[in-house]
């Protein structure tokens, strides 16, 4: 995927949000982000996946729905990054908020790829 089709495709799982470089005398938006944090969160978004699923950056992106779990998992990082919750300090499991359903909708994605390992020491 090009760097402007992930900004693109992570805007529209973000409701109102607009690159910093748009006009937005006329414009209604709720927050404004830059093209690069977009990247940089799809960068860690990548890594996270890679750690989920147990697959190298090769293996990673050669899953036919990687693309899309990839932009799920930016946009949910970046929600959860911009809309704090008063109880994001006490159970992660006691409130599911916009950011964190879209990582899990990525997870349940890459599940089926995940790899499983038995360790015995």
């Amino acid at each position: 995927m090009e760097e402007s089709e992930i900004i693109s495709q992570t805007l529209l799982k973000l409701d109102g949000w607009v690159l910093d470089d748009t006009e937005l005398a006329a414009t209604k938006y709720n927050k404004k982000i830059a093209a690069d944090e977009i990247i940089h969160f799809y960068g860690t978004a990548k890594d996270y996946a890679c750690a989920y699923t147990q697959l190298n950056e090769t293996q990673l992106m050669q899953l036919m729905s990687v693309d899309t779990a990839l932009i799920l998992w930016t946009a949910g990082l970046l929600w959860r990054k911009y809309n704090i919750r008063s109880n994001d300090n006490i159970d992660e499991s006691v409130t599911i908020g916009y950011g964190d359903s879209l990582i899990i909708q990525a997870k349940e994605m890459l599940k089926p790829s995940k790899s499983y390992g038995f360790y015995a020491y």
